[in-house]
């Protein structure tokens, strides 16, 4: 349940000041970022990234996570390296056919 309320919180953060900017919560939402990023996750910074790309708010970025996001180009930058999924959980023309 953590990760779920952790993920709205950064859905929140990203449409809600992409709607109403407001610096503080633009503060909270980078510091948030940062922490999620330090236990190991990548939804927040992701989210983090979306906003900048999309938003028309152009922000100051904390320099530690203007540093962190030189490493994501786009989206496809996000995605986790090694994952391992049961075959079953990729459609294939062959799990159709039965």
């Amino acid at each position: 349940m953590y990760r779920y309320d952790v993920e709205y919180l950064f859905r929140f953060y990203t449409y809600g000041i992409e709607k109403h900017f407001h610096q503080h919560v633009f503060e909270d939402f980078q510091q948030e970022t940062l922490c999620d990023h330090e236990a190991g996750q990548l939804y927040g910074l992701e989210k983090f990234w979306a906003f900048l790309k999309y938003s028309r708010e152009k922000p100051n970025i904390n320099s530690k996570l203007e540093e962190i996001l030189k490493n994501y180009r786009n989206l496809e930058g996000f995605r986790v390296d090694g994952a391992s999924f049961p075959q079953q959980f990729f459609p294939t023309k062959s799990n159709y056919s039965n």
